[in-house]
């Protein structure tokens, strides 16, 4: 009994890898096929690997550097150290007239 239950426990793994496979494998299928069932063309075929390098490196460079700025500005904002009032009673600093 207990080798007929690890035997089906096996099974149930390599089901699930399978599976997990079979799924991945579709959908790159229905993502590489139109409509039609044909292979679609390659839109960037005609490009350079250079003009591909550029196409995505400088975009991806801008969005990172955007994302960074708003967080250092975030954070200096954030820890902007509270100024004390001008007219401190405590210190006996007063501006102004009387």
């Amino acid at each position: 009994m207990v080798t007929m239950t690890g035997d089906m426990n096996d099974i149930a793994r390599k089901t699930k890898i399978e599976t997990v496979s079979m799924k991945t494998l579709m959908s790159t299928d229905v993502f590489e096929l139109d409509y039609k069932g044909q292979p679609q063309a390659n839109p960037y075929a005609r490009l350079s690997p250079w003009q591909i390098y550029l196409a995505l490196s400088l975009p991806l460079t801008a969005v990172t550097l955007l994302v960074w700025a708003v967080f250092h500005f975030w954070e200096m904002r954030r820890e902007k150290p509270k100024v004390a009032p001008r007219n401190d009673v405590e210190s006996g600093r007063f501006e102004g007239g009387p």
